[in-house]
């Protein structure tokens, strides 16, 4: 099931404008087995229960734009999400992502792989954690962290009913509530994500000329 943040019925409500930028975030399954501890395992093939691993939200939002594209993937089967995802990435140069080199975009290429789905356009990645760790010494580089050390704008999630794992295990059990605190946070993100870049933005030593006022 894909779902959007926007009133408008279609699933890609910008999709007819040329995005060059866009702010990226996924959420993924988590894989269930069996484990002998928990610092330091090496979790061999006979123990993995379920590899999960496919995509179950996504958030894209246009640099400097108001509006965010929320994707959801209740099911297994993630094609129809990946090629949505993809879409977006073949429409812009630059993806915006935390930890997007090492994670979430090479995510995104597997699952692309998997699911028989063309490869999109060549694009940059502009990651944030990569910029935190090469240009600054922050105690810790997560984007929770940075977003509390510069004092970026949150809209904070008070009340939060599915806290930490819980809320991918209930949405994981195909739980309404759990599926509509997933959306806010992953929209959250993006919307944080963008404010941390700009902050970082002006520090990052060969940074793309992505011609943009924002």
């Amino acid at each position: 099931m894909l779902t959007n943040n926007n009133s408008s019925s279609n699933s890609k409500p910008i999709k007819d404008k040329y995005m060059k930028t866009i702010i990226l975030d996924i959420e993924t399954a988590p894989s269930l087995g069996y484990i002998w501890g928990f610092w330091n395992q090496n979790i061999h093939d006979g123990m993995v229960l379920d590899y999960g691993g496919y995509i179950m939200s996504c958030s894209i939002k246009e640099l400097g734009a108001t509006e965010v594209i929320y994707l959801e993937n209740r099911t297994t089967d993630d094609t129809e999400i990946v090629a949505d995802i993809c879409s977006y990435l073949d429409d812009c140069e630059f993806v915006i992502a935390h930890n997007g080199r090492r994670f979430d975009i090479p995510f995104i290429k597997a699952r692309a792989v998997i699911n028989h789905i063309p490869p999109p356009s060549p694009f940059k990645v502009i990651d944030t954690l990569s910029i935190a760790k090469k240009e600054m010494k922050f105690k810790r580089n997560s984007l929770d962290f940075l977003a509390k050390a510069l004092d970026v704008e949150l809209r904070k999630m008070t009340d939060r009913k599915f806290p930490g794992f819980k809320l991918w295990w209930e949405c994981l059990h195909d739980n309404d509530e759990a599926w509509i605190e997933m959306k806010a946070y992953n929209i959250m993100d993006v919307e944080v994500l963008e404010q941390v870049y700009l902050r970082l933005r002006p520090w990052a030593s060969n940074h793309p000329n992505i011609n943009t006022a924002s």
